[in-house]
C-alpha cells in the first residue's frame, strides 16, 4: 500500500456513537420480545446471555437468541419454528430499538465531512475490538462507512449449529450474508485481526501503521478513543498523537446497571470503560469534549 503522509485512526464504540445507550436499549427490546413469546423472565435470558457472551468472547454475538438454553428447550429441536417464532421477532425488536438509538454523536457527520473535504488525502481508519462484520454493520447503519478508508476488526461471529440434527441455526438469507463476508459495498480496505490483537495490546494499531507504512512516522499519526487505559494507554505506548473522547465516558447509571445484567464485565471492557479515570491513568495529548474537537487536533497534526 502506498505510504500516507498523515494518518487518522479512530475507535468506533463510544467514540463516534453512544454504544452503551444503543446496545442496552436494543438488547432489552430483544430480551423482552423473546420472553413474551416463550413465557420466560427477561432476567433468565439475561443470565444465560452472560454465559454465551463470555463463551463467544464478544458481547455483540449476533446469534444469541438461538443459543439461549431456555429458548432451545422451549422449541425442543424444532429449529425452523424457533427461527420463525423467536429469532426473527427478536431480531426485529433489536433493529427497531437500534433505529432509534444507533445514531452518531452530535457533530460527527459534519466533522467527518469537513475532514474529507479539507484533507482528502489523509486516510481515516476504523480500529475496533468489535467483530469486523458487526463493526461494519454499525458504521453502515450510522451512514459513516463511506468516510473511512479502512476497517480493522476482530474475527466474524461463529455460525451456530445444532449438534444433534447438524443443522445451522440461522435463517438462510442471513447465513448467506455472513458466508459471503458481506462488505456493505465498502470500497476501502477490510482487515480481520486475530483475537489476541484486541486492545490494550499494541498489535492491532501496529498492523494499521505497518499497512500504511507509518511505523517510522509516528508523529504523523492521530489515534482517538474513549478509554483512557485501553485506547490512550495504547497510543502512548506506541508514541502516536493520542486523543481522548471524554464525551464517550458519560454513561447513565440505569444503562450501566442493565448492561452488567446481560454481559460479563470482561466483555464489557472491550466496549466501554466502566471505572472512573484515576490519577495514574495515561494522559492524552488531546482531550475531546465533543467529536467536533477533532478538527483542531487534526489541524495541529497537519501543521508542519
Amino acid at each position: 500500500m502506498e505510504k500516507a503522509g498523515k494518518l487518522i485512526v479512530l475507535d468506533i464504540d463510544n467514540t463516534v456513537f453512544n454504544w452503551v445507550e444503543y446496545y442496552v436499549a436494543s438488547m432489552n427490546a430483544l430480551a423482552r420480545k423473546v420472553s413474551d413469546i416463550i413465557g420466560a423472565k427477561p432476567e433468565t435470558l439475561f443470565h444465560e446471555a452472560r454465559l454465551i457472551f463470555e463463551k463467544e468472547g464478544s458481547i455483540e454475538y449476533p446469534f444469541l437468541v438461538q443459543e439461549l438454553p431456555t429458548v432451545m428447550q422451549y422449541y425442543g429441536g424444532d429449529i425452523e419454528r424457533m427461527l420463525r417464532e423467536a429469532v426473527e421477532p427478536g431480531r426485529m425488536a433489536f433493529n427497531e430499538a437500534a433505529q432509534k438509538t444507533l445514531v452518531p454523536y452530535a457533530g460527527v457527520m459534519e466533522t467527518m465531512q469537513t475532514i474529507k473535504q479539507r484533507w482528502p488525502h489523509v486516510p481515516v481508519i476504523a480500529l475496533t475490538d468489535a467483530p469486523r462484520y458487526v463493526a461494519m454493520w454499525k458504521l453502515n447503519k450510522l451512514q459513516l462507512l463511506p468516510f473511512f478508508d479502512a476497517v480493522y476488526g476482530l474475527p466474524d461471529p461463529r455460525i451456530p449449529a445444532d449438534v444433534k440434527s447438524q443443522k445451522v441455526k440461522v435463517d438462510p438469507e442471513i447465513l448467506i450474508k455472513h458466508l459471503q463476508k458481506s462488505n456493505f459495498d465498502f470500497a476501502g480496505r477490510i482487515r480481520v485481526l486475530p483475537d489476541d490483537y484486541e486492545k490494550p495490546g499494541t498489535k492491532g494499531l501496529k498492523t494499521v501503521l505497518m499497512d500504511f507504512e507509518m511505523e517510522s512516522h509516528l508523529s504523523d499519526v492521530l489515534w482517538v478513543g474513549d478509554n483512557l487505559r485501553k485506547d490512550v494507554g495504547l497510543g502512548k505506548r506506541l508514541g502516536v498523537h493520542t486523543g481522548w473522547a471524554r464525551y464517550g465516558t458519560v454513561i447513565q447509571d440505569t444503562s450501566k446497571k442493565l448492561l452488567l445484567e446481560f454481559s460479563p464485565q470482561n466483555n464489557v471492557a472491550k466496549n466501554v470503560a466502566l471505572d472512573p479515570a484515576s490519577q495514574d491513568a495515561p494522559q492524552p495529548d488531546f482531550v475531546l469534549e465533543t467529536f467536533s474537537d477533532m478538527i483542531p487536533a487534526v489541524e495541529q497534526l497537519l501543521t508542519p
